[in-house]
């Protein structure tokens, strides 16, 4: 009965429907990263869930807000003197009035991802149970942040409580997310990212959260959730002093587990990344539906590229997690398809795909996959068109913008393609060890001076 009340009285369905709106009117009126590639928020469950808890840098300031606002109500409502004479401990009032909050505002938070599973459906996206850790480490988060809130808002029932803990929340979550952000120049220790429940923006759609990361934000959030429920009904200074033995304990356990580098903080998702092959070619489960249309012309290019010396005789998706700072990872023997980087090989022809494999004679870009290079893409464009005697723009990231670039790398392939057969053989092989070693300028290697 009193939970029921404390349903309808308290801030808690107030606090719910907040977090509901506010993340929906993010993820659906504002295009955001979370529309784009390489991660695009509906095509798995797993970087829905990713998403949704790179929103709660803005949420749980929210949350964290409305729940100091309630939490001063036994003081704004003059019953503290009162309460406090009833026989009755006051955790029994606390645990009902917690309890409202922490399931209005963890239901809220499980809606919202409960749009966006409709979303991955609707766009034919990949679904996998991956999702668990992420989604409930989230919803601790918010359940901890919104408690959190009460216990502040009880212990400092002062007017401007609310709206300075939740700029504060809002600032320290800011700083968090900026030192698991690998791009940014962090202010706090990148350690200490994960004490806030937001993520950083997913840099692919097979992607994950390491155990480490789980485990450890599990820890510190409900250190946080039992340290906040045992200030929200201490009755002594003693007792509140040592509720925050929680809390101490599980910072004590989580620091550990967090990751000291922000690439640390994901991994390859073993389900969406799952390999699917038909004889050398293999992706990802997540573009299983791409295997029939890639394997034939992945085939014929692999025979083109067997004259070459130590000639690749496999090709593969690129699964591992997208680095900002760091070129895509590269082997000899295989020849790397980047499918969540380059939207565009999920429609690609025969031909663009077939010029995909051959791009660097099988070796991809060494520039960052942020960055843009006239010599390493004219080099490799000019790899691909050396077996199939016609240059043209790569399925790639940056394919429009290197249109606009065409004149000197079509100048250089007129150049190349002058030169005796043997010597443009020699060439071929010498741009293949400079894109392996990352050492060297491509298109140089083809045409000396043909940028000059």
């Amino acid at each position: 009965m009193i939970f029921r009340i404390e349903l309808r009285r308290s801030i808690a369905p107030w606090a719910g429907l907040a977090l509901f709106l506010f993340a929906l009117g993010f993820l659906f009126l504002l295009s955001g990263p979370w529309w784009k590639v390489p991660a695009p928020w509906t095509a798995h469950t797993t970087t829905t869930a990713l998403w949704v808890r790179f929103l709660l840098q803005f949420l749980w300031p929210v949350v964290v807000g409305a729940g100091a606002i309630q939490g001063m109500r036994d003081s704004r409502s003059g019953m503290t003197e009162l309460l406090a004479t009833t026989p009755r401990p006051p955790w029994h009032r606390a645990i009902r009035l917690a309890a409202a909050l922490g399931t209005l505002t963890g239901l809220a938070y499980l809606l919202v991802f409960g749009a966006g599973v409709v979303e991955v459906f609707a766009h034919g996206g990949f679904f996998s149970f991956a999702f668990v850790p992420v989604l409930l480490v989230g919803v601790l988060g918010v359940v901890a942040g919104g408690w959190a809130g009460l216990a502040v808002g009880r212990l400092v029932p002062h007017p401007l409580t609310a709206p300075g803990l939740a700029v504060l929340a809002l600032v320290g979550t800011t700083l968090c997310w900026m030192s698991l952000e690998p791009d940014l120049d962090a202010v706090l220790p990148r350690r200490l990212g994960p004490l806030a429940p937001a993520l950083a923006e997913p840099r692919g759609s097979v992607v994950t959260t390491t155990a480490s990361l789980d485990a450890g934000q599990a820890v510190w959030f409900g250190g946080l959730a039992v340290t906040a429920f045992l200030l929200l009904s201490a009755g002594s200074t003693r007792a509140r002093l040592l509720g925050l033995l929680p809390l101490v304990a599980g910072a004590a356990v989580a620091l550990p587990l967090f990751p000291a580098v922000p690439e640390a903080a994901f991994t390859t998702d073993s389900h969406a990344a799952r390999k699917v092959c038909d004889g050398p070619v293999c992706l990802a489960e997540l573009h299983h539906d791409r295997l029939a249309a890639v394997a034939g012309p992945a085939r014929e290019a692999l025979a083109m590229l067997a004259k070459l010396p130590g000639a690749p005789t496999r090709v593969e998706e690129q699964v591992a997690p997208d680095s900002v700072s760091e070129p895509a990872p590269r082997d000899p023997d295989v020849v790397y398809l980047d499918f969540q980087r380059n939207d565009g090989l999920r429609t690609a022809d025969a031909a663009d795909l077939r010029a995909a494999v051959l791009a660097g004679a099988g070796v991809p870009s060494c520039v960052r996959p942020s960055s843009a290079d006239l010599s390493d893409l004219g080099g490799r464009m000019i790899a691909a068109a050396y077996f199939t005697g016609e240059l043209k723009p790569l399925p790639e990231y940056g394919r429009h913008w290197f249109q606009t670039q065409s004149g000197p790398i079509d100048r250089a392939w007129a150049q190349f393609r002058a030169l005796p057969a043997d010597v443009r053989f020699a060439r071929i092989v010498a741009l293949r060890q400079v894109l392996l070693t990352c050492h060297g300028d491509p298109l140089d290697t083809l045409v000396p001076g043909a940028l000059r």
